[in-house]
């Protein structure tokens, strides 16, 4: 694939995310409270063996106590993964890693900001700044998974490349 068209899918895949997180801060707190419960409940039937035959009392204090950490995960997956695709977008445009990571980071970290206020336009949702810092360590931890990829791409590329130097010479 062509640096040109990997520059417009992760564009198209930056816009998608960032579209994505618009829209659930513009979800009421009603909403988004649902969705991220039935989430929470999803993710309790996986987690628990025997979910299914608790009691409702049983069921609702898993749900009760998981809820808050499901959310805050929430938040800090998706600005992972726009930090991550802003990560690769940028280093298509060779910007150098130390500074495609801060880059990547601030551009993350004011799209939360922005996101945080929009959101307290909301009815029933409240601008937090736990919430920026979530984001914000989301978005540093989707960087270094980017460099992290890079580096065992290179490395495996690079073994490679001098495997078959080897066996080349020695043959």
């Amino acid at each position: 694939m062509n640096k040109k068209l990997r520059k417009i899918i992760l564009f198209i895949l930056m816009l998608f995310i960032m579209t994505a997180i618009f829209r659930f801060s513009a979800q009421t707190g009603t909403e988004s409270s649902g969705i991220s419960l039935k989430v929470t409940r999803f993710i309790s039937r996986i987690i628990f063996r025997g979910y299914k035959s608790m009691t409702l009392s049983q069921q609702e204090f898993i749900v009760s106590g998981l809820h808050h950490f499901v959310r805050k995960m929430a938040h800090f997956s998706i600005y992972a993964a726009l930090a991550f695709i802003t990560y690769f977008f940028l280093d298509l445009w060779n910007v150098r890693p130390m500074r495609n990571i801060f880059i990547t980071w601030i551009f993350s970290t004011i799209y939360a900001s922005t996101d945080e206020f929009h959101q307290s336009l909301t009815p029933g949702r409240a601008m937090q700044l736990k919430d920026v810092m979530i984001d914000s360590a989301g978005a540093f931890c989707g960087c270094i998974a980017a460099i992290v990829i890079i580096a065992v791409f290179l490395y495996i590329t690079d073994t490679g490349r001098n495997d078959s130097l080897q066996n080349k010479h020695s043959g």
